[in-house]
């Protein structure tokens, strides 16, 4: 009876001691979740103040990150390393670096043959190889002209007015818009002048679309007002289209039309006036050396549809042509070098 009674009591003893261990250990389980204590989440979230300005923090990063992605589009508009400025007419010149580039259209929308019309066949498209040059980066404007003109270089422009303005070569209120009434020789008189010379209608395409083999210079999005100026609502001629406005119903400044850059950064590649080139018209596929180089000839190629025309004369590569006496309204040029 004795040890029963023992045995029960040992077994009593170990059964308490086996609980308070237990009860022992339950606080250490409890309090894990308390280490995640409320108070201790300021130290990770920002305050109030430093979330309302995490948007102009990101700004920041934003802009002092962009200078590492904006020297490679530089490149390819005429950053200081390619673009130079000329001392004798206060020209910009964006250089064009020697290579191919896709010349002339095979599109249905481009001018298949000879007739109808002064433009001239654009096809068959194919590849051309150039040397490096420089050209100019804007139209040559009236003032600079006139420096010409005052230094007994050139001959001024057939006559002062323009579509709508009694006085524009003469005007000082225009002397940044492209000068008109000019013929191929006063054109290339004045390239000569200034120590360069017309481009060739190579130079001229490669210039406006790049390698590429774009529409339009600025790519192949459509045509728009923000692009160019060309024959829109307001243009002065009687198909003027009201499905377009860009400002202007005739010339406008030479580079108002920053998005419309080619991808070199030329200005008013597309619209504003017609610029001559050093080329006689031929049939592609182009070639230096076959003649079409040994200028004057009885004709010459214009580039750069202008304001008087609509949509379809924008295109880089529609060529049209004239005898090299023409004058009129919506007629320019640039020039370019090949040193």
């Amino acid at each position: 009876m004795f040890k029963k009674n023992t045995f029960v009591f040992v077994l009593f003893f170990l059964i308490v001691i086996l609980l308070a261990a237990c009860a022992s250990q339950s606080p250490q389980v409890s309090a894990a979740p308390q280490q995640e204590d409320p108070t201790a989440l300021p130290t990770l979230a920002p305050p109030d103040d430093a979330a309302a300005s995490a948007p102009e923090a990101q700004a920041e990063e934003a802009e002092t990150s962009a200078p590492t992605v904006q020297p490679a589009a530089e490149s390819e508009t005429g950053d200081s390393s390619t673009t130079r400025t000329s001392e004798k007419d206060g020209m910009v010149e964006i250089f064009i670096p020697a290579g191919q580039f896709i010349m002339g259209s095979d599109s249905p929308e481009s001018k298949p043959g000879i007739s109808g019309g002064r433009a001239y066949p654009e096809g068959p498209q194919h590849t051309v190889t150039l040397p490096g040059y420089w050209i100019d980066k804007f139209e040559v404007t009236n003032g600079q002209y006139a420096l010409c003109v005052a230094d007994g270089s050139c001959n001024p422009p057939e006559v002062n007015y323009s579509a709508s303005h009694e006085h524009y070569f003469d005007s000082p209120e225009f002397a940044d818009y492209p000068v008109i009434f000019v013929s191929w020789f006063s054109a290339q008189s004045y390239c000569e002048w200034a120590g360069r010379r017309l481009p060739t209608e190579a130079e001229w395409e490669k210039a406006a679309r790049g390698t590429d083999g774009r529409l339009y210079p600025w790519g192949n999005d459509p045509i728009s007002g923000e692009y160019a100026n060309f024959c829109d609502s307001v243009c002065l001629r009687t198909h003027a289209n009201p499905a377009y406005y860009d400002g202007y119903p005739e010339t406008a400044p030479v580079g108002s039309f920053p998005k419309g850059a080619s991808p070199y950064g030329l200005m008013d590649m597309a619209g504003n006036v017609w610029e001559w080139t050093s080329t006689i018209p031929n049939p592609y596929p182009y070639d230096a050396a076959d003649g079409r180089e040994d200028y004057p000839g009885y004709e010459q190629v214009w580039r750069g549809g202008p304001w008087s025309n609509g949509t379809w004369y924008q295109r880089a590569s529609t060529r049209y042509r004239s005898v090299p006496i023409y004058r009129y309204f919506n007629l320019g040029f640039r020039c370019a070098s090949s040193e």
